[in-house]
């Protein structure tokens, strides 16, 4: 696994998403930076809508992810979500991602509601890196792939999309979101130009009432002095 993050779903419209955890000792190389840009674009996009389960192919590498409700939560949302490389068994990349959802929901799972800041479960960087370790060492993987051939844990079912999909349908998403607040822009203005014209037009419709019905009363009033 060359990078997992794990964040709170966005849930309702308006609410950003939050990064809860991240790995932090990811090998420095400009072609991981890009990785964990569309990470967090992949972040972005997340929704109630979302699959509880996915694989997005991104090239050399797949992106792997599972959504789980927060216990104890009024509807708050989690994402687990790794980056392995292409060729990485798909059931190792889930079991991790299940081991990695076990313990954070163990101790974390009751505080995600009150979470504030980015990255306030930092620290869970340490149980990261030593699945990681576990689910990458070799001999390991082939003392698993024996247990898992007992394992019924279907990954057929498990939806595989194609990142250029996914982060195109965001760019879609921010366009129409971008039209829909100027379509709203222009309405609120056209409203206030609509309310100053009738405004203007009953004042010229009834100032000249205004102005005899003044003069009418100031006449009434010296005539009966």
């Amino acid at each position: 696994m060359k990078f997992t993050l794990i964040f709170r779903v966005a849930t309702s419209p308006g609410q950003l998403p939050m990064p809860l955890a991240a790995s932090m000792d990811d090998e420095k190389d400009g072609e991981l930076e890009k990785y964990k840009g569309q990470a967090k674009k992949i972040m972005r996009q997340t929704s109630n809508s979302s699959p509880p389960q996915c694989t997005i192919e991104a090239g050399s590498y797949h992106f792997h992810y599972v959504i789980v409700d927060a216990p104890g939560s009024a509807g708050a949302k989690i994402c687990f979500l790794t980056l392995a490389e292409k060729g990485y068994p798909r059931r190792f990349a889930f079991d991790y991602l299940d081991d990695l959802q076990k313990e954070f929901l163990q101790l974390h799972g009751q505080q995600i509601d009150s979470v504030e800041r980015p990255y306030k479960f930092i620290t869970f960087d340490t149980f990261i890196q030593k699945t990681k370790k576990l689910y990458m060492d070799t001999r390991t993987n082939r003392n698993h792939l024996k247990l898992m051939s007992e394992d019924l844990r279907d990954i057929q079912g498990i939806m595989t999309q194609n990142i250029q999909e996914v982060l195109g349908r965001g760019e879609k998403l921010e366009t129409v979101t971008k039209q829909s607040n100027n379509l709203s822009l222009e309405a609120e203005k056209f409203k206030n130009r609509a309310s100053s014209l009738y405004r203007d037009l009953l004042l010229r419709q009834w100032a000249p009432v205004v102005v005899v019905v003044l003069v009418v009363l100031i006449l009434l009033y010296i005539f009966w002095r």
